[in-house]
């Protein structure tokens, strides 16, 4: 998926919380491009107080019927649901219409002149830092390695937050199977370095209950990491405001070093990646 920030003007007013720690926003903006096949609208959309700046983001809806009547460059207001295990917009509204932006986004861009890898290729050897600490994917040579990428601003609950969560039911996993612990290893990669310097990361692995020997959190130079991150099948795009899109994706890589398996998007669960890293293991 694609985040991308635009400033635009108007007020959004903070909705009433609901059920299950989920709270409820009123979200007004434009649309920019809609994907009915993945219940998915690219929205330009205001300032949420409490919750987010104005920036472009991608929604999914509750049912796709609510895109049929939708047009880009629509004007709508709409009820923005946001609870521990994702987000969505409803009840949306059209207010009017207006000229697209001369930039606005047509589809999720592709890395360009990047060879992304697939099953069986070697992981760069690019030099990362965690924390203070100079670090290589090929350092974890010899364990199985879960290799994710995520900022700590996220503001999305099935964006980074989820890639935490189940990196930590992960690493819990691990401590309880003989035949994962000490075998495996769990790294996260941010793409954002001017905010996530070694304090930042250090203090976020601290919050994720992170165990340095089994989970690590590194980042890299921006266009070392924006040109690893391609590799690996994420699309970075930075905007001149500092804002960050990308979308997920989440590699396993065997002992030997080499990609054994890729899980796209947020569509699995702690238990695939386990099950993933314990048949690399067992795959040399």
């Amino acid at each position: 998926m694609t985040v991308w920030r635009l400033t635009i003007a108007g007020v959004v007013i903070l909705g009433a919380g609901c059920g299950d720690g989920a709270r409820t926003y009123q979200l007004t903006g434009q649309v920019l491009v809609i994907k009915p096949e993945a219940r998915e609208v690219l929205v330009k959309h205001d300032d949420i107080p409490g919750f987010m700046p104005a920036m472009t983001m991608p929604y999914t809806v509750n049912t796709v019927a609510i895109l049929r009547n939708l047009e880009p460059g629509d004007l709508i207001r709409a009820e923005l649901t946001v609870a521990r295990d994702g987000s969505h917009l409803s009840a949306i509204a059209r207010t009017g219409t207006a000229p697209l932006p001369e930039d606005a986004p047509t589809r999720i861009p592709a890395a360009a002149n990047v060879h992304i890898l697939k099953k069986g290729d070697a992981v760069p050897d690019t030099p990362l830092t965690d924390q203070g600490k100079p670090l290589r994917l090929t350092d974890c040579k010899g364990s199985a390695l879960a290799v994710t990428f995520i900022y700590t601003r996220c503001p999305l609950p099935q964006f980074c937050p989820l890639m935490d969560r189940r990196f930590a039911e992960v690493q819990q996993k691990v401590a309880g199977d003989r035949a994962l612990a000490g075998k495996v290893r769990l790294l996260s990669i941010s793409f954002d370095p001017r905010f996530d310097g070694d304090g930042t990361l250090k203090a976020h692995a601290a919050k994720a209950g992170a165990n340095p020997r089994i989970w690590r959190f590194a980042t890299t130079e921006e266009e070392t990491v924006d040109r690893l991150a391609a590799e690996f099948g994420i699309d970075v795009i930075r905007e001149r405001d500092g804002t960050i899109t990308h979308n997920l994706r989440t590699a396993i890589v065997d002992p030997q070093g080499r990609i054994f398996a890729m899980l796209d998007d947020n569509n699995w669960t702690a238990d695939d990646l386990a099950r993933g890293l314990k048949e690399a293991l067992s795959s040399h």
